[in-house]
């Protein structure tokens, strides 16, 4: 029996290391080609090591375009997001879990409707609202389609009905009010959960290019998935500057990187914590 064990944890490990190395090739390959010349990436032969390490391709790069700007148009309009997410999907969570009211069901039901709703297809009546008041190319116009998080209450929902129901009813008798025993107990509590729906919602946000290429139109408010896609359209030798486009790749992806570093044991309790009560 322990050598039939033995046997088990080996094979799932290999199986483990396997798919670690999968996912780890093409960031590999990335580094690789941020490091090479454009022409030596079109070579007859496969090169697992740069012919050369070619580090001011990073310069480069970084001095292609205005990547200051777009990296300040990113975390602000990206960090407003999430700000703005937290505060409506907690006081949604909050008032689905403690405050009963009549159709809450419902009403908690029609919410989740708005995960299965992708932005490309309300995307037209949204551009045309914030077109009449002027908002396009701004970072309101950024900003405000995405206040609200079906995703984000759901999440909280799950972790503020983790939270004994034997705390707010001592917090009730003692006369706190709702404002209180969210501050005091319900978000001290859900810590996790709401460190997970920051980081994930920031990384969903700081990745997308649809809506930032549909809602601006000038070089100043371009965040960094449309610096991004530039770098397709910019012709040397025949063709685009790939290295340059790893090199960048890479400058954009050490932010998010960091992050989950940071975060990563409360993203990880925030996501597995949480059941399906309710």
């Amino acid at each position: 029996m322990v050598s039939q064990n033995r046997v088990g944890r080996l094979a799932a490990h290999i199986a483990l290391l396997f798919l670690a190395l999968m996912i780890l090739l093409p960031i590999y390959f990335t580094v690789i080609s941020a490091l090479s010349s454009n022409a030596s990436l079109f070579g007859d032969a496969l090169h697992l090591w740069p012919n050369g390490w070619h580090w001011s391709n990073f310069i480069d790069a970084w001095t292609s375009q205005p990547f200051g700007t777009y990296f300040f148009n990113s975390f602000l309009s990206n960090g407003l997001i999430v700000a703005a997410q937290i505060v409506t999907s907690t006081l949604a969570a909050y008032g689905f879990s403690f405050v009963g009211f009549r159709g809450a069901r419902v009403a908690f039901f029609l919410t989740l409707l708005g995960m299965m709703v992708p932005t490309q297809a309300i995307f037209i009546p949204v551009y045309l609202m914030l077109a009449q008041v002027h908002l396009i190319n701004t970072y309101a116009g950024l900003v405000l389609p995405f206040v609200g998080s079906a995703f984000g209450v759901f999440l909280l929902r799950q972790a503020f009905l983790a939270i004994p129901k034997e705390l707010i009813a001592a917090a009730k008798v003692d006369g706190a009010s709702h404002a209180r025993i969210l501050w005091s107990i319900v978000l001290p509590n859900a810590k996790a959960a709401l460190v997970t729906l920051a980081l994930l919602n920031f990384v969903f946000h700081y990745d997308s290019l649809f809506w930032p290429l549909i809602a601006t139109n000038s070089t100043g408010m371009r965040t960094i998935p449309v610096a991004l896609s530039y770098f397709m359209n910019q012709e040397a030798g025949g063709g685009p500057e790939w290295n340059l486009m790893m090199a960048a790749d890479i400058l954009a992806v050490i932010p998010v990187l960091i992050l989950f570093a940071l975060g990563q044991k409360l993203i990880v309790r925030g996501l597995t914590s949480y059941g399906v009560k309710g």
